[in-house]
């Protein structure tokens, strides 16, 4: 804003607007917005007031003024708070209280002639404490001395309160136990060997990626691994296969040894010696129990030269061990012991429901109505229970021992297992709680589908493998820390009614190891690359640690099972065991938490929906299957 002299002698007028009556601070912001300027004419008593006529004030009003000097006291004040109080005596406005702050008036002359006219509002005088000498005073008052120890103790008081809090927090909260890595077996798959060729499967083996192979060692030999021939064809095995980084896994068969044996040849001599108490045996003169052989047809005794009757069960000079005994279970441990001397990575027992025998036991009993084959006699050996000489008391004691025994011999990275279904078990079990067998034999998996061509049978199937796992979850493997992991077994007999494509793309994903014999793959044509594909996806935490579900669709005509561990993607594996020409979509939409599509990643041989491959997407509630196929796909599972 600018003042600018007139050319005559007139009354000067200063009248400041623009003062808002929001706020003072407001009002001060002069410079920035618009200001109107005016005159406002003296009045006749002003002018009488000042003692001075009009062309006096006239002209000391055109005379510029610097820091207000140059009028009268009073004179300022009234024209900067426009004239203050009327003559009236009426109050002042608000707008005139605002413009009575102290306000500091600058004139400031400009090189054209202007003046411009800068107002400040007084500053408040800003707060600056007490100084350094006024604060020395208290330094030493008892008071604050007291006060700032006790400020300082309390400090470090919650701060070492607040770090061992932290500490018992973190010793006292649950602990997140990390899943335990699988072992290589657990890996698989597992290949059966041909005995008689294995050196020529070793390439086969190679390409199906197979992470240990099944060695079948003559019965007869299981109690010879430590003469010279059959250890020397032991250890041709385990090179052949451990320099291609394959482990070997020997099968042996426990319950008997020969006559030859010096175990036998013992107990023959002297029936009281301890070696006689390793068989069971029966008076000469006395009937023997109706117990039936299981290899030959007729008795399971047979006349010793000691003119005893001696229990044999496995055929013609074979002698059965009752691992009741301390001394039979000896020469089974050092018999375990020679084999991992040799190399081997894993054993495991035939017939182990007949390791323990009631010495003592009478006649069997047969079948009841239900249970038993209407055509059989009381000459065939399914007719009996059995229940003198099968699945007794004692199968858990003994497998802990073994088990713990294979372990300490392996630095746990071997495993004792069985050849056959153990059927019950409980009896297996230790306390109720532990199964000490590593990889058990259990459930109709390969029953069912051996007979997949029965009506319902995915029904069933479902059923099935549902109840298996439910059973063996149950239990606990040797040390507590995983459950006994399932032998996923099956060979050509197995793929009478689906072919061995589909057969092993839905066998493989189940929680549990592959066991097969090498045909299988070879003569069913199923391709290194698919085998390979489905061993990759054997890798991930959704298979090694997931969890496991089966379902059925809509209709009961296709099975799907689930594989999911939080924070992964899902697998979902379907078979479809209807025959015939026709596609058909199955239902799978009731799936808690399934979402809404899947994403293909692998197919079976048989599979030939149009337009359907790997990296398809289809809906959920409309799979497409073609007849007797399966496929394999991945989830994101919706919240």
């Amino acid at each position: 804003m600018s003042m600018v002299p007139n050319g005559g002698h007139s009354s000067a007028k200063l009248d400041i607007e623009g003062v808002r009556l929001q706020s003072a601070s407001e009002a001060l912001r002069a410079e920035s917005e618009s200001r109107r300027e005016s005159y406002k004419k003296l009045s006749e008593q002003d002018l009488s007031r000042n003692g001075c006529d009009a062309v006096t004030d006239k002209a000391r009003s055109e005379m510029p003024r610097e820091n207000g000097t140059g009028a009268k006291d009073g004179e300022e004040e009234r024209m900067l708070n426009g004239a203050g109080v009327d003559a009236g005596g009426t109050e002042p406005t608000e707008k005139d209280k605002l413009a009575q702050k102290e306000v500091e008036v600058k004139f400031i002359p400009s090189q054209n002639g202007d003046v411009h006219v800068q107002m400040e509002l007084e500053r408040e005088q800003a707060f600056t404490g007490m100084t350094k000498e006024e604060l020395m005073k208290y330094a030493n008052d008892p008071f604050w001395v007291r006060l700032r120890w006790l400020l300082f103790v309390l400090f470090w008081a919650l701060w070492g309160a607040m770090l061992l809090g932290s500490f018992y927090i973190i010793y006292d909260a649950p602990k997140c136990v990390a899943p335990v890595p699988r072992s290589w077996w657990q890996v698989g798959p597992l290949v059966e060997l041909d005995t008689e060729r294995y050196a020529d499967q070793v390439p086969a083996v190679l390409q199906y990626g197979a992470k240990g192979v099944i060695y079948k060692l003559p019965a007869d030999e299981t109690y010879l691994v430590e003469t010279a021939a059959v250890a020397g064809k032991l250890k041709q095995v385990v090179s052949t296969f451990g320099t291609k980084d394959v482990k070997v896994v020997v099968d042996i068969t426990p319950n008997f040894v020969t006559k030859d044996d010096a175990l036998f040849v013992d107990a023959l001599k002297d029936p009281a010696s301890p070696a006689h108490g390793a068989f069971v045996w029966r008076e000469q003169g006395l009937a023997p129990p109706n117990w039936l052989s299981i290899a030959e047809e007729g008795s399971a005794w047979k006349n010793a030269s000691n003119s005893q009757y001696v229990l044999s069960q496995f055929g013609p000079d074979r002698y059965d061990l009752q691992f009741g005994s301390a001394i039979a279970r000896d020469k089974l441990k050092q018999t375990l012991r020679a084999l991992f001397v040799l190399g081997v990575n894993g054993v495991r027992l035939a017939n182990a429901k007949h390791l323990i025998i009631n010495v003592d036991g009478g006649n069997e009993t047969p079948m009841n109505l239900e249970q038993a084959d209407k055509s059989l006699t009381h000459t065939d050996y399914g007719f009996w229970t059995h229940k003198e000489t099968t699945y007794r008391d004692g199968l858990g004691e003994l497998f802990h021992e073994l088990t713990t025994l294979v372990h300490e011999q392996s630095a746990g990275e071997a495993f004792l297992s069985v050849t056959e279904d153990i059927l019950r078990p409980e009896v297996f079990a230790v306390n109720g709680t532990i199964l000490p067998i590593d990889a058990p034999l259990y459930g109709n998996i390969e029953f069912d589908l051996h007979h997949g061509s029965e009506t319902d049978v995915a029904r069933k199937l479902r059923h099935d493998i549902e109840n298996a796992y439910t059973t063996i979850s149950a239990y606990s493997a040797l040390g507590g820390t995983d459950k006994p992991w399932l032998q996923l077994r099956y060979d050509r007999a197995s793929l009478e009614h689906i072919p061995a494509s589909e057969y092993t793309v839905f066998h493989f994903l189940l929680p549990g190891v592959p066991v097969f014999p090498l045909d299988v793959l070879t003569k069913g044509n199923v391709s290194h690359e698919s085998v390979a594909t489905l061993e990759k996806f054997r890798t991930t935490p959704s298979f090694q640690h997931g969890l496991f579900n089966v379902y059925n669709d809509a209709n009961a005509t296709t099975i799907a099972y689930t594989r999911l561990k939080s924070g992964n993607p899902g697998y979902f594996v379907a078979l479809n065991l209807v025959q015939g020409d026709q596609h058909t979509t199955a239902n799978f939409s009731g799936i808690a938490g399934i979402g809404s599509e899947l994403t293909v990643v692998m197919t079976s041989q048989n599979y030939a929906v149009p337009n359907v491959g790997v990296k398809t997407k289809v809906p959920v509630s409309a799979v497409p299957l073609s007849p007797l196929s399966a496929l394999v796909a991945t989830y994101v599972p919706s919240m």
